[in-house]
Parts: C-alpha cells; structure tokens; sequence
C-alpha cells in the first residue's frame, strides 16, 4: 500500500491547512475567550466530524 503524503503548515492567519492524500482541511483556528477549547480539540473535532463521512 502507498504511504500517504502528510503535511502540516500553520500560517500567519490562524489557520491550520493539512493536506492528507488527496484532500485538503482547513481548520480556523479562532476561538471566543472564555470556552476552554484548545486547537487540539478544534483538530480532534474535525477528523471526527471527517471519518464519520467515510
């Protein structure tokens, strides 16, 4: 089996862009002040909310 290219960048504008084989995800990486939310739980809610259209 192919490896899957994986690549990961941060840019200056509070957006994280991984590119995961052929698909492209971009998280926002604003937050409201006050909820506790990290970017890891921003990150971890989006390959859930992805692997369940699978």
């Amino acid at each position: 089996m192919e490896e899957e290219k994986r690549e990961i960048k941060a840019p200056l504008n509070k957006q994280l862009i991984m590119d995961i084989g052929k698909t492209k995800y971009t998280v926002n990486l604003h937050f409201k002040q006050g909820t506790g939310e990290t970017y890891k739980d921003k990150i971890l809610k989006l390959i859930k909310r992805e692997t369940e259209k699978i």
